[in-house]
Parts: C-alpha cells; structure tokens; sequence
C-alpha cells in the first residue's frame, strides 16, 4: 500500500468529497409508518482536478497498473494489461481564510474509480482524478480504526 500520496497541485475548483449514507426503513402497519430504520450501505468518494503531469500519479488514477521511468532528459508512462488495482492512502489538507485553521481530511484506504483523459488545448491541462474510499481497520500507523471512523477522517486543527 502506497499512504499519504501527494497528488500534485489541483486546479480552481478544488476537491470534492461526496459521503453518503443509503437508508433502509422498515414499515409496518396501515397506513405504512416508518418503525425503524439502518444504514444499509455507506460511501466516500474523492475528486478532484490536478493541473500537474506526475506520470506518478497518472498510474494512481489508474489503480496503480500503469508503470514509470525516468532518466536524465526523458520520462515515460506506460498502461495496459494489468487487471490488479492498488491501493492508495490519501491526505487532503485545506488551509482556510482563517489564519492557522486547517482542515486534514484522512482517507485511510482509496482504489481509482475509473481513468483520466489527456485534454490537449489551449488552456492549462487537467487531469480529473475519482477515487472510491474502501474500509480499513487500520490507519497508516497500523493503530486499530473503531467502526464509526473505517472510511475516513476530518480534522480541524487551529494553531
């Protein structure tokens, strides 16, 4: 596993994390009431637009199936024919308008969504990364995760 992966800088519209909860109601009665009601399913994904060429982090967009190399004046990226995602940690940080306010977002274990596209324009390039939050155990450190912090976790330090 590859933890707290830089991902290059990100463009104007920042990162977006989409967290979600599907419910499941339980009705009984006439007319239909709710009694109880459970989460049923639960998600995290991160996206963001990074403005950087880190071939690095194009094979994290990826799953982490691409390869890389680099010598004195010549770096490469290479894709295709590998069927096994990797996983990755991610640390996202925001520093706010306030000074010395920063938001840490802990995404303990993360897999690619899907790919990126290469847009050749005029304007500067982006690259539209997604990843998919998986549930861990454990964060980086290798300390036990208690069941209600397994997908991810934010922080606010003031300082």
């Amino acid at each position: 596993n590859t933890f707290g992966t830089d991902v290059g800088y990100i463009g104007e519209d920042g990162v977006n994390i989409e967290i979600s909860a599907e419910r499941r109601d339980i009705t009984q009665g006439n007319p239909k009431l709710i009694e109880y009601s459970f989460t049923q399913a639960q998600s995290v994904m991160v996206n963001f637009t990074s403005i950087a060429w880190d071939f690095t982090n194009f094979t994290y967009a990826l799953g982490g199936i691409g390869v890389t190399s680099s010598a004195a004046t010549n770096e490469t990226f290479g894709f295709g024919g590998d069927p096994i995602n990797q996983e990755l940690g991610i640390r996202i940080q925001h520093e706010m308008a306030i000074t010395g306010n920063t938001i840490n977002i802990y995404v303990w274990k993360a897999m690619s969504e899907s790919g990126f596209s290469m847009p050749f324009g005029q304007d500067e390039h982006q690259f539209e990364f997604s990843f998919k939050v998986l549930r861990s155990e454990y964060n980086w450190t290798g300390g036990s995760l208690p069941k209600k912090e397994q997908l991810i976790k934010v922080g606010r330090q003031t300082s």
